[in-house]
Order: structure tokens, then sequence, then C-alpha cells
């Protein structure tokens, strides 16, 4: 068994053709099937499912898809840390983060570190708590940086609190509702609601929500499993949603959004990073590591009771 076989059969799955799998590695058809077969050969089993729509794994082909990945990552930190001996500071680092961490977090850390390490290169996707965990524990993704409501319970996984926040219900900057004093979450009952939720996580956060203050759920909702396009529902039109309020206690926050602040108690929250055991991970990737803490490190925790700047407004903003 190949390295190169292992490769062309992680490529063949991802892209669900051989044909696109050829042209992601700049190969022919010919010799990626020719070493598939002969991978099939070996192990004595058939790992792929060949059909009018694509390939599919086989069930002998899943067991192999998973410890092949492992395979990948590992191998790839290996270069990684060579690199880094020799001083080159060179090596990818594949991070995965929630919606609302892409937007502040993640950004600050990556360019930071690329000012020192310019020839690292990243791999970025967006995902949600908990579907990330796989793609960790099996190598497709170094880093997660997430919103998370409890740890994991996981021994095999390093995870690093970050910031405690809350969620808080968001809406336009000229919401009806701007401006308004001692709000409660029961005031908001008869509005129109956005639900962003990837996972039945993001369902059980707003519903704990008003579990927590003893009122029944809002009867007008939407559930959307884009954050953009929540964010857009919200940016124009009167409805409300929840988000971290870290967004709005910082210097990028958005304009075109405002936090309701309420006297009702409002769900924790916290940004934590995810990630294998460190002694499974790169120098590079430890570094980074490193990068994130010290910039989260800076990040303001928004206290209970802190007010934001009247939206458009000049107040005198958050109480940092």
């Amino acid at each position: 068994m190949k390295f190169i076989q292992l490769r062309n059969f992680i490529a063949v799955i991802e892209a669900g053709t051989f044909r696109q799998a050829a042209k992601n590695l700049h190969l022919s058809q010919s010799s990626i099937s020719k070493s598939l077969q002969q991978l099939e050969d070996e192990i004595g089993a058939e790992i792929l499912h060949r059909g009018a729509r694509g390939v599919v794994p086989t069930a002998a082909g899943e067991a192999l898809l998973a410890r092949a990945k492992i395979i990948d990552a590992e191998l790839r930190h290996a270069r990684n840390d060579v690199q880094m001996i020799q001083g080159a500071q060179v090596g990818e680092i594949r991070v995965t983060a929630s919606p609302t961490v892409a937007m502040g977090l993640l950004p600050r850390a990556v360019i930071a570190f690329q000012s020192e390490r310019p020839r690292v290169s990243f791999r970025i996707s967006e995902s949600v708590y908990p579907d990330m965990l796989p793609a960790i524990r099996n190598g497709d993704v170094d880093i997660a940086i997430c919103l998370v409501p409890t740890r994991p319970r996981d021994e095999t996984l390093n995870f690093m609190n970050l910031v405690k926040d809350r969620l808080v219900p968001a809406v336009r900057a000229n919401h009806p509702f701007i401006g308004r004093r001692q709000l409660t979450l029961a005031d908001l009952l008869d509005l129109d609601w956005i639900i962003y939720r990837r996972t039945r996580t993001g369902l059980d956060v707003f519903e704990q929500t008003f579990a927590s203050n003893n009122l029944p759920l809002p009867k007008s909702t939407i559930e959307c499993d884009s954050f953009a396009c929540a964010r857009a529902f919200v940016e124009n039109g009167d409805y409300v949603t929840l988000m971290p309020s870290q967004l709005f206690f910082d210097d990028r926050k958005p304009s075109s959004i405002a936090l309701l602040e309420l006297d009702s108690p409002m769900q924790p929250w916290q940004v934590a990073v995810i990630s294998r055991a460190k002694h499974e991970l790169s120098a590079v990737c430890l570094a980074f590591l490193d990068e994130i803490e010290r910039i989260s490190a800076g990040l303001v925790s928004p206290k209970k009771g802190a007010r934001l700047a009247r939206a458009g407004g000049s107040g005198a903003g958050a109480d940092r």
C-alpha cells in the first residue's frame, strides 16, 4: 500500500468523480483508476461503489478512508515540522471556524501570524459545533475555533476556553425597539425571530433561552442554516435573532445591526479552540495556537449590564 494510492483514494471520495479528482490532482483519469484498482487488489476488498451519479465509499472504503485521512494529516504535520526545523517557517494549517468567529477573532489571528510567517498557508472552512469534531479527529482539520455551550466529552481532544460570552437579541440598527429601556425577553415574544442553526444545537440554545425565562417560544420563527442569510433578514426587516454579544463590543462591530440589552438572563456561551492532542500537531500548528490565545486575550469579555451606544449615534459606547 502506497501513500499515493491513499491520496488518490481521498481525492476521488472528496471530488465525487474520477474526472474531478484527476483535474484536482493534475493527473489522468486512467492513472488514478489504475492506482485505486491496485489498492483494491492489495487489500482484497472493493473500496468504491461506482454509480451513475459518481463514486461513494463501500463499508470497507469508509474504514480505509478514516485511516487514510489520519495518515495524510500526520505526513502533512511531519513536513511542517521538518520545514520549521530547517528555519523555513512554512507549512499549511487547516482551520474551521463558526461564522461569528470567522468575522472577528480568526482573521486577526491569521493576519498577525502571517506577518511573522508569510510562507505559512491556510485552508479555512466554516462549520459549527459539534459538526466539526469528526473532522478534527480524522485529521481533515487541525484547529477549530467556535462557539460552544459545554466542553466536549472527549479526553483525546485539546480544548481551551478563549472568551466567555453570552447570546443577546440583535435587530437592525433602526428597529423600532432601539432605545427602549427596561426591555425583557417577554417583550420580544411577538416579534418575528430568525433561528440560525446548522444542527440541533442551534435550536436547543434558542429553546433554552426562553425556557430559562419561563416563557413559551415565539410563534413566528424562520429557521436558517446560513449565517449570512440570517443576518440579511435582520438587516433588512423587523426580525430579531440571537448573536454573541462579543460582536457588539468590538471596534469593528457591525453598523447595520444593534444589540438589544435586556433585563432578562441570557444563555451563557463561550469561544473555544479545539484540536487533537498537542503532541499530534505540527510545530507550525502549535505556534498558531499560541497566536490565537494571544489575540483572544486582547478581546473584551462583555459584562452583563454593559450597554452599546445607540445605533448610528455618538454615545459613549460600551462599558469596557
